[in-house]
């Protein structure tokens, strides 16, 4: 909005989903077999611009692990048709861990990728309905927050003093020498995304979500 020379008060920087739009959500939803009277959390694992901005996928996997067995909540994978990459490693190594995504327990607790299925109208349907979205920086992002959704936002070769986002938030980094480098891949080992641990994450998501403290798994 600032490039149009649109003043704008961050405070007040909200989009509203329309009910067509959570219609669409919903009908997803239901195709997939989710409930949408149970509340969720949407995790999205991929990221444009190069792989070095994405967080692991086996750690995604295991905070969603934790989500929904230890909460019981119903997590959703998002991203474009560009992510799905994503989200088939994120499914392998919850296949490794032994999570068994053909459950469907009825206090929630399910793992469902939607990657590659939502246009911009059914992601603005989805993120709106959910308690947190964890991200790494990328549009799905911005979008969640600008929503109103709680962020979690894991940053590595980028920089967060730039492209932080605007709502309730929280930013995950390591302190390496190296980033921000702002590269789209990384020359060495990935360690400013390595070094983000999934408890961090996972206790970042409780917090927003205002979910009792825990402590590692």
């Amino acid at each position: 909005m600032r490039g149009l020379d649109i003043p704008v008060d961050p405070g007040q920087a909200t989009l509203v989903a329309t009910p067509a739009q959570r219609a669409r959500a919903a009908a997803l939803l239901e195709r997939h077999h989710v409930r949408t009277d149970l509340p969720r959390v949407v995790i999205v694992a991929g990221a444009t611009n190069g792989h070095a901005k994405r967080w692991l996928p086996e750690r995604f996997a295991e905070l969603a692990r934790r989500v929904a067995i230890e909460l019981g909540r119903t997590v959703l994978l998002v991203g474009s048709p560009g992510d799905r990459a994503a989200g088939r490693a994120v499914e392998s190594a919850l296949t490794d861990f032994g999570f068994d995504f053909r459950s469907a327990p009825s206090n929630g607790g399910r793992i469902v990728n939607l990657i590659g299925q939502t246009d911009l109208s059914e992601l603005m349907g989805v993120l709106s309905g959910c308690e947190v979205c964890v991200s790494n920086d990328t549009g799905a992002m911005h979008l969640a927050s600008a929503l109103g959704v709680p962020v979690v936002a894991l940053f590595g070769p980028s920089d967060e003093r730039a492209t932080a986002p605007l709502g309730r938030h929280e930013i995950l980094t390591r302190d390496v020498r190296c980033r921000p480098c702002l590269l789209r891949d990384c020359p060495i080992d990935h360690r400013c995304m390595r070094g983000i641990p999934t408890t961090d994450v996972f206790e970042a998501v409780s917090r927003l979500a205002g979910w009792p403290a825990r402590g590692a798994s």
